[in-house]
């Protein structure tokens, strides 16, 4: 048997509060765009002080009337209307590409940049929930523990108050069906919970192929060979909530979370464990861990740092932008032939590129307002897909990642 490690180690969720104000310009400005956000039913694009933003329509349960969203690599931002200094008024919810792409250290000197930089003033933060995972090929799962892995809901000992959550799907098999788990929950938030699932199911089902690139970089940094892209990785995720950061662990500030972190997974880890069954034991505390464990709690033991699997912000944005692109190819291209066939046109290349041709060119001539009008709504929609020179989209020179297992957020 070998030994059992992850592929890829990050934080994954980064929730925190702060006791502070921002300046009543910015409230105003927020105002306007919620407004408009409402009544063109679509977020509204915001710039401020050079910072680029959608916010939404409506504002998020807790007293936070406004809704900030800075981009795939970014961060989810809500504002209060209140400013009194005594209030927590700023609460910012950070994106997995974001901690993906940089790693804790980074994403927590860019939220203080960000606050900077739209000119507001804290006091204090309140770290609300940290969410820690690791990602490892279900191949090496089966190398280590000498036989085939499938999710066992079972197979998890835990304290007799920790709930558990399973999730079923049924495949069909050469000799009939059969149930398959994809994810067992154990806990609830906001206190702790431990969550085992099929990651490449959800990356292809969510379209989220920039995981396939944080992988590539984590494995070539380590010297390992990249993945394919057609490989099923199980995710393992740990998390903290509010209400076990502060009342079982005392973490608010980030001193706090930065000496005690380690102790709170670790601690998790122990109190729900993944183990290998053994019938003949009725004392389930005693049933071993399965290798899926051991690497888990060696990797918490080991590498509890700031980490990163080395993808660029950009990297992140280039695939979204490149989706977007194949998307909006395709919806044009399937649209040629019912209008070829609607004219009776012929279908040779040299006719049916005139036709389309001409039709554009007749739309720009003779309707430059409503086009320009179009443009100019797109470019607020895309606005977060730019980079930071304000460069319009593009189609890449390079394929920066591969096809996914599947696939065609």
């Amino acid at each position: 048997m070998t030994t059992l490690k992850p592929i890829y180690w990050n934080f994954d969720k980064l929730d925190v509060a702060f006791q502070g104000i921002v300046q009543q310009a910015m409230l105003d400005a927020l105002e306007q765009a919620r407004l408009q956000a409402q009544a063109s039913r679509s977020q509204e694009a915001l710039e401020w002080r050079g910072e680029k933003m959608h916010v939404a329509g409506h504002g998020a349960p807790g007293g936070y009337a406004y809704l900030c969203d800075t981009g795939p690599v970014g961060a989810k931002w809500f504002f209060s209307r209140n400013q009194s200094v005594s209030g927590w008024n700023i609460r910012v919810s950070v994106k997995s590409n974001a901690l993906a792409s940089m790693g804790l250290g980074r994403v927590r000197a860019e939220i203080y940049r960000y606050l900077d930089a739209i000119g507001a003033k804290v006091f204090s933060e309140a770290i609300s929930r940290v969410d820690y995972c690791m990602d490892l090929v279900a191949s090496e799962i089966e190398a280590a523990s000498g036989e085939p892995f499938a999710l066992n809901p079972t197979a998890f000992v835990m304290h007799s108050h920790t709930s558990r959550a399973d999730h079923e799907v049924e495949t069909k098999q050469s000799h009939g069906i059969s149930g398959r788990y994809t994810s067992v929950t154990c806990g609830k938030m906001p206190g702790r919970q431990v969550i085992v699932y099929d990651k490449s199911k959800e990356v292809q089902e969510r379209q989220k192929p920039e995981w396939w690139k944080h992988w590539n970089a984590a494995i070539e940094a380590n010297g390992g060979t990249p993945l394919v892209g057609n490989e099923r990785i199980w995710r393992v995720e740990l998390r903290a909530g509010k209400r076990h950061l502060k009342d079982r662990w005392g973490i608010t500030t980030w001193a706090e979370l930065d000496n005690k972190l380690g102790d709170v997974l670790s601690c998790a880890a122990e109190q729900i464990r993944y183990t290998r069954p053994s019938p003949s034991d009725t004392q389930r505390f005693r049933w071993p861990n399965h290798p899926l464990w051991d690497a888990v709690q060696a990797t918490i033991a080991a590498d509890l740092a700031e980490m990163t699997s080395g993808a660029k912000p950009g990297v992140v944005k280039e695939i979204h932008r490149q989706q977007l692109l194949a998307v909006m190819e395709r919806q044009l291209l399937g649209q040629v032939p019912t209008l070829i066939e609607a004219k009776g046109a012929p279908t040779d290349a040299e006719s049916v590129t005139s036709i389309v041709s001409h039709l554009v060119r007749d739309h720009l001539e003779n309707e430059p307002e409503r086009f320009h009008a179009a443009i100019a709504r797109s470019r607020k929609k895309y606005i977060l897909l730019s980079d930071e020179q304000g460069q319009r989209l593009r189609r890449p020179t390079t394929i920066l990642c591969g096809t996914p297992a599947g696939s065609g957020n």
